[in-house]
């Protein structure tokens, strides 16, 4: 018995491909040298002092925290921040309730971290990672590093050197590499979607 394997031929209509189907538009390296990116690689994000030192109502915050996320508004998902999402939070007791329907400098830094966290990471994952952090840092030193690192991992990034990003911890720790990898997978996630919505790509 003949057990050859059958060949199918090829249809005769169907249409080759050429190596320029499967090359990208825009080649990274005119993206890295672009106006968007040269945006990202010269921001400057607000530290907690610098976070508004008196209580705003939910609208308020809302407001600032978009416009605190404003700079990173290609590589995140809209909308950034509503009153529900905010409600849900305080639910879940990610965010302290309000008092008198305002909120402190603390919880507006909440807010913040929890917009960059959870583009890369589930909700109880936040919540995770934020009981965990609690254990070793105060607010204002949390919050720091987070920026700190976004800031280095985003301009390593958004290079052509791509130099390794340095850790600004005073002390390695569990809770900092933890902090460190959300981070960096936010940053791996931005320059996918920047490069994405560079070439034309709309979600």
């Amino acid at each position: 018995m003949n057990h050859a394997k059958r060949v199918i031929p090829m249809s005769d209509t169907s249409v080759s491909i050429k190596p320029e189907d499967i090359q990208p538009t825009v080649l990274p390296d005119v993206f890295i040298q672009s106006d968007i990116v040269r945006k990202l690689n010269t921001l400057s994000l607000l530290r907690y002092n610098q976070l508004p030192n008196v209580t705003l109502y939910r609208d308020q915050v809302i407001e600032y925290v978009a416009l605190w996320m404003e700079p990173l508004s290609i590589c995140v998902e809209q909308p950034v921040i509503t009153p529900s999402m905010i409600n849900n939070y305080v639910k879940v007791g990610l965010v302290p309730a309000p008092v008198k329907k305002q909120y402190g400098r603390e919880q507006i830094a909440r807010l913040i971290a929890i917009c960059i966290f959870k583009q890369v990471l589930p909700i109880a994952a936040v919540q995770a990672l934020f009981n965990i952090q609690r254990l070793s840092y105060d607010a204002p030193t949390a919050f720091d590093y987070v920026v700190d690192q976004l800031e280095a991992s985003i301009r390593s990034a958004f290079s052509v050197e791509q130099t390794p990003v340095p850790d600004t911890a005073h002390q390695v720790t569990r809770e900092s590499l933890l902090v460190r990898s959300a981070v960096s997978s936010f940053v791996s996630k931005a320059y996918l979607m920047g490069y994405l919505k560079f070439n034309g790509f709309n979600s």
